[in-house]
């Protein structure tokens, strides 16, 4: 296929609110787990999904609604006890918490809030109990969490997905391009970013269409 040679425009995903997010059959029960944090039966939740299943938005949306913290692995290994502390009475996110460096990051931050009644919500990639942790502290722990699964996307949660990255490049979306994408792409998020790029670099001074839409996807296989 000839490409145009333009550069696509990469554009952070602004913060959303939960009232801001689609919400379908797909996230509607995980989504109301968190949300409904002093119900939750011990002082951690454990969030998990797949790479772009939503798990990062739905923790920076928990973080907004309860003016809370939200820390990667990479900060969440920073901190100091007293950093811990701090913040404890209060609601911290960890994303990817799975692949934080220092179980004793962990397991200090764990005991902090079950001390001073906070609520921590950890993302990952896979249940706590496939995590790879030394401690059998840690692991006890982790078992004691509830967990809320993020599954794979129905059709109105990938529709939502793939206007919000048409969106973020400033790519008008045709519906007829819209229904072609979500037939072609299935229930798969990890594919939506990487096509929508793709498009973007390919339209040149051409508009989007399913004709082009085609020659990106077949480019692809």
């Amino acid at each position: 296929m000839a490409m145009s040679g333009q550069i696509p425009i990469q554009f952070p995903e602004q913060l959303l609110s939960f009232d801001e997010l689609t919400v379908t059959a797909a996230n509607r029960g995980p989504i109301s787990a968190i949300r409904r944090a002093e119900l939750w039966p011990y002082h951690v939740f454990c969030l998990v999904g797949s790479p772009r299943s939503g798990r990062t938005t739905l923790a920076q949306a928990w973080v907004k609604e309860r003016s809370g913290t939200y820390l990667t692995a990479e900060t969440c290994a920073a901190l100091s006890s007293a950093d811990i502390d701090a913040m404890a009475a209060g609601s911290v996110a960890v994303d990817e918490a799975d692949a934080t460096a220092d179980d004793g990051i962990l397991l200090t931050m764990i005991g902090a809030f079950e001390r001073s009644g906070g609520r921590l919500l950890l993302t990952a990639g896979a249940a706590p109990a496939r995590w790879q942790t030394s401690s059998p502290d840690l692991a006890s722990r982790l078992r004691s969490a509830p967990i809320g699964s993020l599954g794979a996307p129905d059709e109105e949660l990938m529709r939502a997905r793939i206007r919000r990255a048409c969106e973020r490049a400033y790519m008008k979306l045709p519906d007829a391009v819209e229904d072609y994408l979500v037939t072609r792409l299935g229930l798969d998020f990890a594919l939506i970013e990487s096509t929508i790029s793709d498009l973007n670099g390919a339209m040149g001074v051409r508009p989007l269409t399913v004709p082009l839409a085609r020659e990106v996807l077949k480019g692809n296989t």
